[in-house]
């Protein structure tokens, strides 16, 4: 019998965390693979289906997303897809069904994996709310450390 290797488990892309009515607060972080919507929203749309109903619309600072489709169409669900210049360019917002929504922080996809995990894991491990200033914090100080583990 020869051994197959598992596929080695993919690194973390989304975390959670709660929401306060603060300014700046986002109901969590959100690691693109890349700058390009088209290829990236309809994951993320089908995941944040799951806890705010079907997505209805997302609206997105087209700075950082240059290549964006108009509208996502999955099965019978119909996304639009809003380029919006007032809208953080760190942030994308979703909103579901029965007014239900999620303000996610961007990760850029160039930040190192190490310090991804490591600001997701600071997102999914908050007791309280995380604001969009914080994480910018966090992803630039986790950027500049070198990474943990390559000292072991």
């Amino acid at each position: 019998m020869v051994p197959i290797a598992s596929p080695s488990p993919s690194p973390a892309r989304l975390a959670f965390c709660d929401r306060a009515a603060i300014p700046g607060a986002v109901d969590g972080a959100w690691w693109p693979q890349s700058c390009d919507l088209r290829s990236e929203l309809p994951d993320l749309v089908a995941v944040l289906g799951m806890s705010i109903g079907p997505v209805r619309r997302v609206v997105y600072d087209p700075s950082l997303w240059p290549a964006a489709p108009s509208r996502i169409i999955r099965g019978t669900a119909l996304t639009t897809v809003d380029p919006y210049t007032l809208v953080a360019n760190d942030t994308i917002y979703l909103m579901g069904t029965h007014a239900r929504n999620a303000v996610l922080f961007v990760v850029p996809p160039a930040v190192p994996g190490a310090a991804v995990g490591r600001v997701l894991s600071a997102v999914s491990n908050a007791t309280g709310a995380m604001s969009v200033a914080v994480l910018r914090h966090l992803v630039d100080r986790f950027a500049a450390e070198p990474d943990p583990a390559a000292r072991l």
